[in-house]
Formats: structure tokens, C-alpha cells, sequence
């Protein structure tokens, strides 16, 4: 290597070494500068860590201390930090559980929430947000939310944080005091008393109601340009004046009074009016309050009433009676000339206002008969403090008093006592002459033999005699007010009764026969002559009936035609028995002859044939001991022959179904009670044995039924028996009922049965019938009268 590069090396080396030093020492200062500087940059970094946990500190403090609840949520809606209101207000801790606001949002909100988040986060902020949510506890609440996004450093929304008011019982108070206004207007317009209100010194009214406006006849405009003088009667305008300017100095808080408006038309309405002050937080007038009620009716009435009392009391005074009125402590408040006049007293009824009654009462009892009674009546009648009415008391002239007694009550409660004094003196001597009068005529219409009845227009009993209330079996008590009308005559005379009163009330007076049921239930024939009966006006008020019982002769005229219609019956009747004998008898006597002559032929010899004609004598001869015996009992069955007895029907036929010989296939029912009749028991039993042998002997059946019943008429039974049995042709209803007719050769079968039966319904005025299906049975029907 040649010196020359050696020197070049060299002075590159001694380059090279001066550089390094230099860049050392700028080495070294930087180092020393950034030492210097990261030092410093220490400082200011914990400066600022002190500074950023003050910040931190004060705004926690002041979140936790808010009165509202204060709430962090990230972009998802997770809760990342809540101050304890907001803990207290949604019931959440969260260093305990996890929240999404999600989780909170009232389900109806829900999509109105979802839109509000997504606007918050477009626009940064929002306010006056009021929603719906869930606490914890899944109650309701109603809050109020202002919200704002926090940004990270590159203006990226990061988190929201909103403060929140719970406004449920704001906004109910709220809604409360809304209706109540509500309601306070409804109640301020739809009161049926006027109200207004006014501000003192300002012209026209602030508020007039409906009804103000209705009573006056002026519009609510119209009210706000009037003045309360403008509406109010002159002559009461004063009064109202002074009250008013009390009211206004605060002397007074309100007054009443009764005052006059006059109204849009003219007229005038009487109302009671109460005014009110109003008063602000001073205590000062401001307002004034009136209410105004519609008393002019009430007033007219009132008016009225003064009226009627100053009539009743001139009224009173001028009474033929002696009026007193006491009070409660029994002090005298009023009584009239009359009451003096009674009482001999001399005084003018005036002075004798405010005396002391019981004083009084001692004072005067020497005026009357019995004093001592005449005190401890009066003493009884206060105690009892009831209504005493025609009190009698004899003075000791020989004077009557009536005495009325009337406690005076007010809303129930014991006002005083009003004793009203009578002479009826006159009137009690004319009464016992009247009824000495009528005690007189009263013995004579009682003793007489004819039946004597007062009726009144509509048919009712107001008097009746001893000898009427005899023939129809009724009480004299019972007779009044009943309409004998209705009651006493049978149903088929009614229609006569009723035409003969009608006839009366026309005028017309009249005589006529008329059949009556009297209590006992017996039929009674009268003679009535009645005539229309007037008052002192001339008027028809009813009508005067004499009655005489004449049913005794009507018996009589019943009996000659009952006797005639018997002696022709028995002229039949011998006519019959005439034919009986030239016939039916003849026969039996014949076959008898016949057979002794056999018997004879065939002298001593008894062989069977012999036997034979001898049963046949034997069967012959009963048959015509039968037909006999049926003929006499046909011929017997006669008025005269009969009793009237009550007859237990019940009895009768139990008797014959033990008698009787009844088959075991056929059983006999009796469908009601049987009645109980008058008649001839032994008559009546022929009568059933007869219809229920018949029904018996034609039973064909092989279970026979035979049924009895009974219905009750107006007048008369009517029973019926019916079978099972063959049943009769049509043409053989009237037959069988002729003596000597049979349905057939029934050897048990005498022909007269179902005759008798006839002849004793006939014998008691009834009717006999049948009714029947051939093959399927028959029903007997007959009548009997009660």
C-alpha cells in the first residue's frame, strides 16, 4: 500500500472519528433533550390523569346526586351505567344483573321506541321523549327522557346517555285535576242555580251560567257588558249596595238575602242570593262569587200562605166552635170569641194569648158536671199526646160539649196542641128523639111477618128485617152488603130478578114470584113486591121489597098436582096389573096345571122323568114368586110410601157390593165421594142394586169394570153407572125402561128391573138415560135433586 493511501486512510479515519464525536455529543444532547422532554411529558401525563379522575369524580358525583334518573346505554342498548333514582325507579342493580333497554320498553311503545333510539343516534340528541316502560317489577311507568350520543375521538357514536323523570303521578294529578275541571264546568253550566262571578271594579260579569241565563232571559255576552245594579229591582238595589261595599272593605266574607231581578222581558223573579268574596294569597277582594236561586214560586206561595192564614184566622175567630191553640209548653197561642162564649170567660180572646192552660183548665172545671173527670181526662189526653175526637163533656146547665183533641206536628216534631169545643146540646136531644123514632118503627118492620129490605142501586143489602134474615137463613150482619141478587135466587130465576131491577131503576114498581136457595140450601118460593126508593132530590137510590114466604102453599099446590099426576099413575098402574094378571100370570099357572096332570098319569111311579117335571114346577114357581114380588115392589114404589131422610150414597153402595153377588172377573170403582142425600134409603139402595145387577148380568167381558160417578149441578145430582158389557141397541133405549121388557130370554131377567128404576127417579123429580156402544159397554144416567 503506498503512502498516499495510507495518508487518505489516515485523514478518512481522523474524518470518520471527528464525525462520531460530533454525532456523539448531538447524540448525547438529544438523549439528554428527550430525557428532559419525556420527563416532562411524565409530569403533564399525570397532571392529566389527575385531572381526567377529578373530571370523572365530579361527573359521577353529579350523576349520582341528580333528583332524576340518570341512565348510560352502549349503541346496542345495553345499560352500562344508572344512578341510584334510576336504580330506585326500574329496580335494577348492576353490579348484580345485566340490563338491555330493551327489556323495559312498554309492549305497545315498543316500535315507537325502536324509531326514537334510531333518531337519537342520526341526530345526536333529543328532548321531551315520553314513553311507557316496565320496571322489575312489570308495573307501569310513565317517564319523560332527554337524551344525547356520546362520540368516540373519530366522531363515531360510542354510547347515549339520557335523563329520565318519572311523570306517572304528574300525569295522573294532572288527568285528576283535568276532569275535575272538567266536571266543575259540567256542574258550573248544568246547576240548576244560577252563578256568576264578577271582579271587583270591572265592568260586566267574567262567568254566567246556563241557568242565570235562563231565568233572566240574557245571553252570556250580554251578561259580559251588565253590571249586577243593571238586573237588580230598584227598590232592593240599596240593600245590595251596602252589602256589596262591606264585602269589598273585607268587613264581611258573604251575605244572604231575598232580593228582585228584573229580567230581559220585563217580569220580575223573586231569588235568594248568596255573594261570596273571593280573596287572593294577600287576603284581598278580587272576585266575588254569587249564586242566585229561583224562590218566586216558593215567595208567591209564601204570599199565599199569609193570605190564608190571615182567612183562616178571621175564619176562626167567626167559628161556631171553640177553637184553642196551645204550644208545646201548653201556653196559650190563640182562640176566638166563641171558646170565651163557652167558657163564660169576659175577657177579648187577645188578653188571654200566653196564659198557662193547666192554670187555666183548674180555673173552669167547676163549669162542669163531674170536675174531678174533667181534669184527669184533660191530664190523660196530654200524656197519651194522641188524637181525641167527639170527647164528651156535660156542663152543669145541662150544656153538651164535643171535644176534638189534635196534636200539631212540624217535620215530625210536637209544635203544639189544637182543642176544638162544640155545643152540640141539640144536636145529641134530636139524636135521641131520632132514635127513639127509629127504635119504635124499628120494633114494628121486626115483628112483622112480611120480610122488609132496603137495597141500594147496585143490588147490595143496606137493611134488612128480623122476619127477611128468618126466611132466607142469613144474619142480619150477613145480609148487609151483600148483593141478594147474586146469592138468593136460583140460577134459572136470575135473569127475572135482574130485569125486575132494572125495571125499578126506570121507575116502575111490580109484584112477581121468584124461587130462592136459602143457607140451608133449601129452595124456598117467595112473593116479592118491591118499588123504587128516592131521596129528598127526587132521585132513585135504590129500592123497598116486601117478601112473603110462600113456599107452604106452594108445597100444597105442588102436592094437588103431585096427587093427580099419582091417581093418573095408579089408574095406569091398575090397568097394568089388569094386563099382568089376564096374561103374564096366566102362563106359569098353566104350565103348573099342566104338570100336576102328568104327575098324575104317571101315579106313584118317581122315575127320572118324573124328577125332571118336578124341577121344572120348582123353577116355574120361583120364577113367578119373582115376577110377583117385582109387580108388588113396582106397584109400591109410591110417594107415600117413601122417607126424607139424609142418605149416605157411600154407604148405600158399599152395603151392595158386600150383598150383592159380584164374579171375581168384575170389580166395580166409585170414582169421587157420593154425596150425601134426602130421600128413602131402602128406595134409593133398590135404585143402585138394580142398575149394578143389571150391569153385573150383561158383563161379557172377561175382565169387567163397572164405574159409578157423580157430578154436582146447581140443583141436582147427576150420577152415572157404567159397564162393559154387551151394550144395547138404539132402538131399545126407550124399551127398556117400560115394565115386562128384557133385552133378551135371561131366565134371571124378570122385565121390571130397569121400570123400577124409572118409577123411583121419577119419584124424586128426576130424569133416567142411557148412552151405549154395542159390544163395547153402557152408561146409565140419572139425576136426583139436592
Amino acid at each position: 500500500m503506498s503512502t498516499t493511501q495510507i495518508e487518505i486512510l489516515q485523514r478518512a479515519l481522523y474524518r470518520e472519528r471527528e464525525s462520531r464525536k460530533q454525532a456523539e455529543k448531538i447524540l448525547e444532547d438529544k438523549s439528554r433533550e428527550l430525557y428532559s422532554t419525556a420527563e416532562q411529558l411524565k409530569k403533564t401525563n399525570e397532571k392529566l390523569k389527575q385531572l381526567v379522575l377529578q373530571k370523572t369524580i365530579e361527573l359521577e358525583g353529579f350523576v349520582e346526586n341528580l333528583v332524576d334518573a340518570y341512565v348510560l346505554i352502549d349503541t346496542k342498548g345495553n345499560v352500562i351505567k344508572m344512578n341510584d333514582t334510576a336504580s330506585k325507579l326500574f329496580g335494577y342493580n348492576l353490579d348484580e344483573e345485566t340490563l338491555n333497554v330493551s327489556n323495559i320498553i312498554y309492549k305497545d311503545d315498543y316500535e315507537y321506541a325502536i324509531n326514537s333510539f334510531n333518531e337519537l343516534l342520526n341526530k345526536g340528541s333529543f328532548t321531551n321523549y315520553t314513553a311507557r316502560v316496565y320496571t322489575k317489577w312489570k308495573e307501569v311507568k310513565l317517564v319523560h327522557i332527554n337524551s344525547s350520543v356520546i362520540y368516540d375521538d373519530k366522531k363515531r357514536p360510542i354510547a347515549a346517555q339520557g335523563i329520565v323523570r318519572d311523570i306517572t303521578d304528574e300525569t295522573a294529578i294532572k288527568k285528576l285535576f283535568e276532569e275535575q275541571k272538567h266536571q266543575l264546568n259540567i256542574i258550573f253550566d248544568n246547576s240548576p242555580i244560577g252563578i256568576t262571578l264578577s271582579k271587583n271594579h270591572q265592568n260586566g260579569l267574567l262567568l254566567a251560567n246556563k241557568s242565570i241565563c235562563k231565568m233572566l232571559g240574557y245571553s252570556s255576552e250580554e251578561f259580559n257588558t251588565m253590571q249586577v245594579q243593571d238586573i237588580t229591582h230598584p227598590d232592593d238595589e240599596e240593600i245590595s249596595r251596602l252589602n256589596r261595599e262591606k264585602l269589598f272593605k273585607g268587613e264581611i266574607d258573604s251575605f244572604n238575602l231575598e232580593k228582585r231581578y228584573i229580567k230581559k222581558n220585563g217580569e220580575i223573579l223573586w231569588a235568594k242570593t248568596t255573594v261570596t268574596a273571593v280573596h287572593d294569597s294577600n287576603g284581598k277582594t278580587n272576585f266575588q262569587l254569587a249564586t242566585i236561586e229561583d224562590i218566586t214560586k216558593e215567595r208567591i206561595a209564601k204570599e199565599q200562605l199569609i193570605e190564608s192564614e190571615s182567612r183562616l184566622s178571621a175564619l176562626v175567630l167567626s167559628l161556631d166552635s171553640g177553637i184553642v191553640v196551645e204550644d208545646e209548653n201548653r201556653k196559650i197561642v190563640f182562640t176566638n170569641t166563641k171558646f170565651c162564649e163557652l167558657f163564660k170567660i169576659a175577657q177579648s180572646p187577645d188578653l188571654l194569648v200566653g196564659m198557662d192552660c193547666l192554670e187555666a183548665s183548674e180555673k173552669n172545671k167547676v163549669l162542669f158536671k163531674n170536675p174531678d173527670a174533667f181534669i184527669e181526662r184533660i191530664n190523660s189526653i196530654n200524656k197519651n199526646k194522641n188524637t181525641v175526637l167527639a170527647d164528651e163533656l156535660v156542663m152543669n146547665g145541662g150544656t153538651i160539649l164535643e171535644r176534638d183533641y189534635i196534636p200539631i206536628k212540624i217535620d215530625n216534631q210536637l209544635k203544639g196542641y189544637l182543642w176544638k169545643f162544640t155545643d152540640v146540646t141539640l144536636k145529641r136531644n134530636y139524636r135521641k128523639n131520632l132514635e127513639a123514632e127509629k127504635h119504635k118503627y124499628s120494633r114494628i118492620i121486626a115483628n112483622m111477618n112480611l120480610g122488609l129490605v132496603d137495597i141500594d142501586n147496585d143490588g147490595k143489602i143496606l137493611m134488612a128485617n128480623q122476619s127477611f134474615a128468618k126466611i132466607s137463613g142469613y144474619t142480619e150482619k150477613e145480609l148487609i152488603g151483600i148483593k141478594a141478587k147474586e146469592i138468593l135466587p136460583v140460577e134459572e130465576d136470575k135473569a127475572v130478578v135482574y130485569q125486575k131491577s132494572e125495571e125499578r131503576k126506570k121507575g116502575k114498581s111490580h109484584s112477581y114470584e121468584v124461587r130462592i136457595i136459602n143457607k140451608k140450601g133449601e129452595i124456598r118460593y117467595w112473593l116479592v113486591s118491591a118499588a123504587p126508593n128516592y131521596n129528598m132530590n127526587n132521585k132513585i137510590i135504590g129500592s123497598i121489597g116486601v117478601i112473603l114466604d110462600i113456599t107452604n102453599l106452594k108445597n100444597l099446590e105442588i102436592q094437588k098436582e103431585n096427587l093427580l099426576k099419582q091417581l093418573e099413575r095408579s089408574n095406569d098402574e091398575l090397568h097394568e096389573y089388569a094386563h099382568i094378571v089376564s096374561h103374564d100370570l096366566k102362563s106359569p099357572l098353566r104350565s103348573i096345571f099342566a104338570l100336576i096332570s102328568w104327575i098324575k098319569e104317571d101315579n106313584e111311579i118317581l122315575n127320572p122323568s118324573t124328577l125332571y117335571n118336578i124341577e121344572l114346577i120348582e123353577s116355574t114357581l120361583e120364577k113367578m114368586e119373582q115376577l110377583i114380588s117385582d109387580i108388588l115392589n113396582y106397584s109400591s114404589v109410591t110417594s107415600d110410601t117413601i122417607q126424607d131422610k139424609p142418605v149416605d150414597l157411600n154407604i148405600v153402595v158399599k152395603d151392595l157390593c158386600q150383598i150383592l153377588f159380584i164374579p171375581e172377573h168384575i170389580s166395580i170403582k166409585v170414582l169421587k165421594d157420593l154425596p150425601v142425600v134426602h130421600g128413602d134409603k131402602t128406595r134409593l139402595q133398590q135404585l143402585f142394586q138394580n142398575l149394578l145387577s143389571n150391569a153385573i148380568r150383561y158383563i161379557d167381558k172377561e175382565i169387567g169394570l163397572i164405574k159409578i160417578d157423580v157430578i154436582e149441578k146447581t140443583t141436582h145430582y147427576q150420577f152415572s153407572i157404567t159397564d162393559n158389557g154387551i151394550g144395547i141397541k138404539k132402538e131399545y133405549h126407550d124399551k127398556i125402561f117400560k115394565i115386562f121388557h128384557s133385552l133378551n130370554n135371561n131366565k134371571e131377567s124378570s122385565g121390571i128391573g130397569l121400570s123400577i128404576v124409572k118409577k123411583i127417579v121419577d119419584l124424586y123429580k128426576g130424569e133416567i138415560w142411557l148412552e151405549s156402544i154395542v159390544g163395547e159397554g153402557t152408561t146409565f144416567y140419572f139425576t136426583i135433586k139436592k
